[in-house]
């Protein structure tokens, strides 16, 4: 996958992408302007109860999980935080409480689409639910480009191209934020386009995903006098090749820039990350 790369002090430029600096390229300092529904700064608690489902979903429905005090060490937080943790759970439908002997946390089975919300909540704190996620969004890539291109109209393609040099103007900057929705736009127009609303709905949740990663790991740097150095070239080119393989009704190039799309790829250097 193409990114930058410095040679002897100079910058090389990737193709068809602006020359610019890794130094300038800081973690921006209000990452909640990220794009995504997902909290970036979670409570304890609420973090705790991403925690409990977690669990519980990988627990049959009505196996004991633990009692209160096991799932307060598991998640490794105070019996108030805890207690709230429980609540929030229980509300969720991810898991019931029975008190006296044999009591305790039990895992629950909620409805399928309340389950699948409980997963999309939880992701954010979870690096595995983030590659699973990943699978999927490369399973249902297929679909998504055949459905796009199968819809795609003229002003379609004019609008693609604005949100490109949009993408293109965006890494002349130094703005972090700008870049990650110029690209975010790109995928939301994309996902809009076609007419599966289920389909369509599930993969901006699955890019959600990404996003709330990477806003959780740059509000975890946000004013560190180390913050990381961010590689933004990559999710730029992979953005461009997924247009212009729309323009060129490139079904096969399509696919390949979406199962190529990770917004936390831009923590990376380029050789660090699994999808190039």
């Amino acid at each position: 996958m193409a990114d930058d790369t410095t040679t002897g002090g100079s910058v090389v430029e990737p193709p068809d992408i602006p020359a610019y600096s890794h130094e300038v390229w800081q973690a921006p300092t209000s990452p909640a302007d990220l794009p995504g529904s997902a909290p970036g700064n979670l409570s304890r608690a609420e973090a705790a109860a991403n925690r409990i489902a977690l669990i519980a979903a990988g627990a049959g429905a009505g196996e004991r999980i633990g009692s209160k005090d096991d799932i307060r060490k598991l998640c490794s937080v105070s019996v108030g935080t805890v207690n709230e943790a429980i609540k929030l759970a229980l509300a969720r439908g991810v898991i019931s409480s029975r008190p006296g002997p044999g009591g305790g946390i039990f895992a629950k089975n909620p409805p399928p689409l309340s389950r699948m919300n409980g997963w999309f909540r939880a992701a954010t704190e979870d690096r595995s639910a983030l590659l699973e996620s990943i699978q999927i969004r490369d399973a249902l890539a297929p679909l998504l480009v055949d459905e796009v291109l199968s819809t795609i109209t003229d002003d379609d393609q004019r609008e693609f191209a604005s949100l490109a040099e949009v993408v293109r103007e965006s890494l002349r900057g130094t703005d972090v934020i700008d870049f990650v929705w110029a690209v975010w736009n790109v995928h939301e127009y994309f996902a809009n386009i076609g007419g599966n609303q289920l389909l369509n709905s599930l993969y901006l949740s699955i890019m959600e995903v990404g996003t709330s990663h990477l806003r959780a790991r740059l509000s975890a740097d946000a004013g560190a006098t180390d913050a990381p150095t961010l590689h933004l070239a990559g999710l730029a080119t992979v953005c461009l090749d997924l247009v212009d393989a729309l323009a060129a009704d490139d079904a096969s190039g399509a696919i390949d820039a979406l199962r190529r799309t990770d917004p936390t790829m831009i923590l990376r250097p380029p050789a660090d990350d699994p999808t190039a």
